[in-house]
C-alpha cells in the first residue's frame, strides 16, 4: 500500500515513495484520476445530480443549505440589515418638528430605530417620531422610538406600522418628548433597514 515518506527516514527512497503515493489519485500529468472519490464514504451517500447542480443563480444570490434536502444546496437571495445615515441634533433637546430630510435611493424595509443621547433625559422618557414623506411610520403612537428616563440609548423598539421605502421617499425625525426634570442632549437617531438583493 502506498504511503507518504517519513521525515528523517526513507533516505534515498523518499522520491519514489512520494510518487507512488501521489499516483494513487493523480495521473502522470497531475490531474485527478476519474472515480477517485468514493461517494459511499461521504456523510450523505445519496448524492444526486440535483444536489450538486449549482447553475442558475441570479445576481445577488448565494448558495445556501437547503433544509428540504439532506446535504443539498439551493440558490437564495441575500439580505442585509444596516443603519441608514443618522440624524443628529446637538445641544439640549426641545420638542420640535424635524425639517432635515434623509433622501431614500433604493428599496428598503424598515426594521426599527435606534436612539442615543449624550445626556440622559430625567423625569420622563425621550420620544421621537420618524416620518416617511411627512407621515409617521408609527401609526400606533405608543410604539414610537423611546429612550427611558435615566438611560442613554433606546431601540430598535417595535416594528413600525409602515416599513416599505422606495427611491424618491424621504425620512424626517420629530422630537416629541425630551424629559421633564432634565432634557436629554446630543441626540443621534439611526433608522435600521434591511435590503434584499
Amino acid at each position: 500500500m502506498a504511503r507518504l515518506p517519513v521525515p528523517g527516514s526513507d533516505s534515498g527512497t523518499w522520491g519514489q515513495l512520494l510518487n507512488d503515493y501521489l499516483s494513487v489519485s493523480h495521473a502522470t500529468d497531475g490531474s485527478i484520476k476519474p472515480n477517485v472519490v468514493n461517494v459511499s464514504s461521504l456523510q450523505d451517500g445519496a448524492i444526486s445530480s440535483t444536489k450538486l447542480n449549482v447553475s442558475g443563480g441570479a445576481d445577488g444570490q448565494a448558495l445556501v443549505k437547503d433544509s428540504a434536502q439532506t446535504g443539498g444546496m439551493k440558490w437564495a437571495s441575500l439580505s442585509f440589515t444596516f443603519a441608514l445615515t443618522s440624524f443628529y441634533k446637538t445641544g439640549t433637546l426641545s420638542v420640535t418638528t424635524g425639517t432635515q430630510r434623509l433622501p431614500i435611493d433604493g428599496t428598503y424595509t424598515i426594521v426599527g430605530t435606534r436612539l442615543m443621547v449624550g445626556t440622559a433625559p430625567v423625569g420622563a422618557n425621550l420620544i421621537v417620531d420618524v416620518k416617511k414623506n411627512g407621515i409617521t411610520i408609527y401609526t400606533t403612537q405608543a410604539n414610537r422610538p423611546t429612550i427611558v428616563a435615566g438611560q442613554n440609548a433606546g431601540g430598535p423598539g417595535s416594528t413600525p406600522d409602515v416599513v416599505s421605502l422606495a427611491a424618491g421617499d424621504y425620512l424626517t425625525v420629530d422630537i416629541a418628548q425630551v424629559g421633564s426634570t432634565t432634557a436629554g442632549s446630543d441626540l443621534t437617531v439611526s433608522v435600521i433597514v434591511s435590503k434584499t438583493l
